[in-house]
């Protein structure tokens, strides 16, 4: 079975405007994913991979819409987002401590070759292969 395409085509072949934009909320059920779409109705869909299509062929089904954009928002629990919001936070932490720690093993690796060690002494210090403490010091 061959999907219908969503998105028309001018004769020269750009993308049409939208005429519609449609938003999409997005909310765990027991069993399915309840699709919510404001001025719609609702629907639903067994995974997340399939809620582009459903939301889509809904939309289209209920409006006769063919030519529409949709956004989607997931809403989760207030305390599930609570621990989205901090896992974000530690994220953004780690990739800081990161960056710093990459400055510094550098900096380390430096400082190291200056008092005379070889690559392979850096490295055992360091805990890296010889070949990363060459990079970091070449870096």
């Amino acid at each position: 079975m061959r999907r219908k395409k969503y998105l028309e085509t001018t004769a020269d072949g750009k993308p049409t405007k939208h005429q519609d934009n449609y938003s999409v909320t997005i909310e765990a059920g027991e069993k399915y994913w309840i699709l919510t779409i404001p001025g719609v109705g609702v629907t639903q869909a067994r995974t997340l991979s399939e809620v582009d299509a459903m939301a889509r062929d809904y939309i289209e089904i209920m409006t006769g819409d063919q030519n529409f954009a949709m956004t989607k928002e997931m809403k989760f629990p207030e305390e599930v987002e609570a621990h989205l919001e901090a896992m974000k936070r530690y994220r953004e932490q780690s990739k800081e401590a990161n960056t710093l720690a990459a400055q510094e093993s550098r900096k380390a690796a430096k400082g190291l070759r200056q008092v005379g060690l070889t690559l392979r002494q850096i490295g055992q210090a360091l805990g890296i292969s010889y070949q990363r403490a060459s990079q970091l010091i070449n870096g």
